[in-house]
């Protein structure tokens, strides 16, 4: 029984006598050039391009990234160990053809004091030093008859710059008279020209200056243009010949032209042989691939996102448990939230296309039974989710700047506020879900905090629109809106240039939600305590305190808090105090270090206590964290592992003790289907193309139908 031909995506074809060459799988690929099974010439499993078969058939040369940056390689086309022959540590050399001494034809920026300038090198087969040949920067040469170059300084490809018109597209120059004297070719071309080659007496090369890319040719004088490729599809791609026949690529198939006379494009039947390793499924090491994750009310286990997927994970043992992998499916963003006195996840899936909100319990499905889904279509691409602590409804932040409310019980969706300057973001709820606070941009760099009353939906501007205000969270006791501001200007003055600069300006900041609430800052009528209360004497409240805001007047009572201007983010809160990171002004270049391999200064995790007035470093490593419904308990990621500590104190350097458990990731087993997850990732791409558009009607487009 004759078993279906698995397609691939074939590209960098060059063709010489009855062989082609060509790129698959990260790999170099040689096919009879009649159709039929490849054979790899490389097996490096790294990004190669740009194969070029030697005129008499006996070797190819291909760029590879095998160590790092691409070089130049060569391989016997019967098979044998690759050489490397270049040494350059240019990230814009590619191999594109030979010289007629039987030397590879390289491009590079090597030796050059401009990165967006290659220069062609010709390299001899035994790896000794390259030449530089006399034609200043180009894109391309093609030898033949005549010398013709390329002219590309910014070596962009048709294809990825769709349409191009601007100084920096690729042009054409003929070097006729052999005199070393270039004249322009197709000056009256409006498009981007590449990939020149010589069929022949007729030059041909690739342009979209009909719309769409395509393969055109004319005589050396420019003459008698004639178009091969249609333009009503796919562009045609990475041209290249033998001198009489050209091959290039389009939406991942081979072509071939054996004359520009009046020959029709072939495709090329070509067959990759062995396991296809790429398109195999195999099992994820979770620790390195996640994304995301939201303790629940007790920090006993949390919703972790991992590679598109949502598991639930318990902290000190048990199973783990996949809410959501369905291959093909991207799911993101999981918040665990507390509902009837069970544990809940919700999450932001793609299954159907737009984005939507998919709700399960923290223990799993029972057999046969799917996630329930609201609000498919309705929320735009989602950008932030939170959930109310009593689990009613869930607000999100889309990217066309709306945000929403999506009710759990009838899944009906409520616009709160829109902007017009870009995305809200820093949803959180108050303690009694009644108020929804953010962050609302205005003209860049400016944002304020809103508050919203989640019944009548009014909205009401709680900091003026004069800094950067963002990060926004109410203490557990209701009274206080905490949040991060960029509002402090002490300027430094710098060590080389009479110049000031302002390099720590960020300071959290409280509002006193109720015009009665006296500032946890300034002094108390009975004297601050000397410790913390005792534990049995502040038994946890019975029920949830409602949060009582005075609108007016609001941004009269915005205190900062009595700490230094710093470069804070990520504020939270968590019981009888808050939390924030400190990051450090470190250099871009790493000059200042200690050593040269010292590491880089950590962001810390410092939490301010509101009854002792004091700030506390509770990690002095941290990379993210998350706070517990009870605020008592922190997760916190270092270094790619995930630990629970206390949100009070700094946790014991012993793990796995009660005040420092380190999560077991390794519990999480996730399978990737690659071929799945690059069909969900085309298809997002096209959703963020659409959402992100210029033209509000896409310039016409059907995007469905495309």
């Amino acid at each position: 029984m004759t078993q279906p031909v698995t397609p691939a995506y074939l590209r960098y074809p060059h063709l010489t006598g009855d062989l082609v060459a060509f790129t698959a799988e990260d790999d170099v690929w040689i096919a009879p050039l009649d159709g039929g099974r490849a054979w790899r010439v490389s097996t490096d499993n790294v990004p190669v391009s740009t194969p070029r078969v030697s005129p008499d058939g006996t070797t190819v040369a291909w760029t590879s990234t095998r160590n790092g940056a691409p070089e130049v390689h060569i391989a016997p086309v019967d098979g044998g160990p690759a050489k490397r022959l270049t040494h350059w540590g240019s990230w814009r050399t590619q191999v594109r053809g030979w010289t007629p001494d039987g030397q590879v034809l390289a491009l590079t920026t090597h030796g050059q004091a401009s990165l967006r300038r290659s220069w062609a090198h010709a390299v001899p087969l035994d790896g000794g030093p390259s030449t530089v040949l006399p034609y200043g920067p180009v894109g391309a040469v093609a030898q033949g008859p005549s010398t013709v170059l390329l002219s590309a300084p910014m070596g962009r490809e048709a294809a990825w710059w769709k349409r191009y018109r601007g100084g920096t597209a690729g042009k054409l120059w003929i070097d006729d008279g052999g005199d070393g004297e270039f004249v322009r070719l197709h000056e009256e071309l409006d498009g981007n020209i590449e990939f020149p080659v010589w069929a022949g007496e007729r030059i041909a090369f690739l342009s979209d200056h009909e719309g769409v890319g395509a393969l055109y040719s004319s005589l050396a004088d420019g003459s008698d243009l004639r178009r091969h490729t249609p333009v009503d599809g796919f562009y045609a791609r990475h041209a290249a010949g033998d001198g009489t026949r050209v091959v290039y690529t389009s939406a991942g198939e081979l072509w071939v032209l054996d004359d520009l006379d009046g020959a029709e494009p072939r495709r090329l039947d070509i067959r990759l042989g062995g396991s296809r390793a790429d398109l195999q499924p195999y099992t994820l090491n979770a620790s390195r691939w996640v994304e995301s994750a939201s303790p629940d009310h007790t920090a006993r286990g949390s919703a972790v996102c991992v590679r598109g997927a949502v598991h639930w994970v318990t902290h000190r043992s048990g199973p783990a448990r996949a809410l959501a992998a369905r291959p093909g499916v991207r799911s993101r963003l999981p918040q665990a939230f507390r509902a009837d006195g069970e544990e809940w996840v919700v999450w932001v899936t793609d299954a159907e296309g737009d984005d939507a909100l998919e709700f399960a319990p923290a223990t799993g499905l029972a057999p046969g039974a799917t996630p329930r889904r609201l609000a498919a279509g309705q929320l735009g691409r989602v950008l932030d989710l939170t959930m109310a602590p009593d689990g009613s409804r869930a607000a999100v932040a889309s990217h066309d700047g709306r945000v929403l409310l999506v009710e759990r019980e009838t899944g009906e969706v409520r616009e709160v506020d829109r902007s017009e300057d870009g995305d809200a973001s820093g949803l959180v709820f108050s303690p009694d879900s009644a108020w929804l606070a953010w962050s609302h941009p205005g003209p860049r760099p400016l944002c304020q905090l809103r508050l919203a009353n989640t019944t009548d939906l009014s909205v009401t501007e709680a900091t003026p629109l004069r800094f950067q205000d963002y990060a926004p969270a109410f203490t557990l006791d209701g009274k206080h809106l905490a949040f991060l501001s960029t509002r402090s200007f002490d300027p430094v003055y710098d060590e080389h240039v009479f110049d000031l600069a302002f390099v720590e300006g960020a300071r959290p900041h409280l509002i006193t939600l109720a015009a009665t609430t006296p500032s946890p800052f300034g002094p108390q009528r009975h004297g601050r305590p000397f410790d913390a209360p005792d534990k049995d004497e502040t038994p946890d409240s019975e029920g949830t305190p409602a949060t009582r805001i005075d609108l007016d007047g609001l941004a009269d009572r915005i205190v900062p808090f009595p700490v230094e201007a710093a470069r804070y983010s990520d504020l939270r809160t968590a019981k009888e105090g808050v939390l924030w990171l400190r990051h450090p002004v470190r250099g871009v270049l790493g000059a200042s270090r200690a050593t040269p391999d010292a590491p880089d200064p950590k962001t810390e995790l410092e939490r301010f206590d509101l009854v002792q007035q004091r700030i506390e470093h509770l990690a002095a490593d941290a990379d993210h964290f998350a706070v517990s419904g009870d605020g008592k308990r922190v997760l916190l990621w270092t270094d790619g592992r995930i630990k629970v500590v206390p949100s009070d104190r700094r946790a014991s350097n012993d793990d796995d003790s009660d005040t420092n458990i380190t999560v077991d990731l390794s519990r999480v087993r996730q399978t990737i289907d690659p071929a799945a997850e690059w069909r969900q990732m085309y298809d997002e791409t096209g959703r963020l193309l659409r959402d992100h558009f210029w033209l509000p009607d896409l310039g016409g487009a059907d995007w469905d139908g495309v």
